[in-house]
């Protein structure tokens, strides 16, 4: 919308940088004072692998969250008045939305929704999202500097495990003060520096949301007085896995997100071995892998998001020097 108007009036980074700025200053104002309609936070609930619901985090008990509702409103707005508007992104926008909106109704519902509807609800949303790429785009990808013909069906399944994953790791990394919020930041920055030539819209659409989580995380650094709730980390890791697909470099997701794949894939993987395999591997290791750091090793909490944001730079320079 407001693209086509200025875009012959300045150049397209000054048009992205008043978005990302815009997006910092509405979510601050907003959050400055949340709004009383949202939820009140429960303390930190996971379904333990005989199916019981415990809080392990009492910490967080009390404190407002899903303002993800509040900021994830703010980016859409954004990218749709200052980005190239066609259908595809549009498509994006709405699943996005949906996204967010779902995250949201857990958030503020009394009895957890659990993670068999979570896991059902994400799985229609990434196959959404994937069939949208693939109607849009071909199925040839990047990988090493070689250009490789992926078969359509081949790449749907690994486009969907790829969006699938990405929202449930994101989400589980979501239990220490700033720490979603900074390594999202970091590997959004990444994406936008290694791929804006292969994403013109989708690069800057990346930075939105880091305006945006930035102005949450001035709230969000320990002690945080606000939580984005699964309303903000789904939307967030759907957005990371877009951009590995837009880039054309899907695998590229591995190192531009490997701080969340280790940190709550690795307790994804852990739960899933004990409650179908009867399997408890890493016995001595609490994962999420924050939970490990601040429990048992002592890590202050305000430490880190900052080990976990570094050691993503880290991870996003390896990237660049394999692009």
């Amino acid at each position: 919308m407001l693209n086509s108007i200025l875009a012959d009036k300045m150049p397209e980074w000054v048009i992205y940088t008043i978005a990302a700025g815009c997006g910092f200053l509405i979510t601050l104002l907003l959050l400055w004072k949340p709004f009383s309609f949202l939820p009140k936070d429960g303390g930190k609930r996971v379904e333990t692998p005989d199916g019981k619901i415990v809080v392990i985090n009492e910490n967080s008990n009390g404190k407002v969250t899903g303002t993800g509702l509040v900021f994830v409103i703010v980016f859409l707005l954004m990218s749709v008045l200052f980005l190239t508007v066609d259908a595809e992104l549009l498509i994006y926008v709405g699943l996005m939305f949906l996204m967010m909106l779902t995250g949201y109704l857990d958030d503020a519902a009394t009895t957890p929704w659990g993670e068999l509807v979570k896991g059902l609800l994400d799985l229609v949303l990434s196959v959404g999202a994937v069939v949208t790429f693939l109607a849009f785009h071909g199925s040839d990808i990047v990988f090493f500097g070689n250009t490789i013909h992926m078969p359509v069906w081949l790449y749907g399944i690994l486009g969907v495990i790829l969006m699938w994953t990405s929202i449930n790791v994101t989400n589980c990394s979501d239990g220490v003060d700033g720490l979603c919020g900074s390594v999202s930041v970091v590997s959004l920055v990444g994406y936008f520096l290694l791929f804006n030539t292969e994403m013109p819209v989708y690069g800057p659409m990346g930075l939105i949301m880091v305006g945006v989580l930035v102005a949450y995380l001035i709230f969000n650094w320990n002690p945080s007085k606000v939580l984005m709730g699964d309303a903000g980390s789904r939307t967030i890791g759907f957005l990371l896995a877009l951009l590995a697909m837009q880039s054309g470099h899907p695998f590229i997701f591995l190192l531009m997100s490997l701080v969340f794949i280790f940190d709550g894939g690795m307790g994804l993987i852990k739960v899933s071995l004990i409650r179908f395999l009867k399997i408890n591997a890493f016995p001595n290791v609490i994962f999420p892998f924050h939970d490990q750091m601040r429990k048992r090793m002592g890590v202050p909490i305000k430490a880190i998001p900052l080990i976990f944001a570094m050691s993503q730079v880290a991870f996003c320079a390896i990237a660049a020097i394999i692009v």
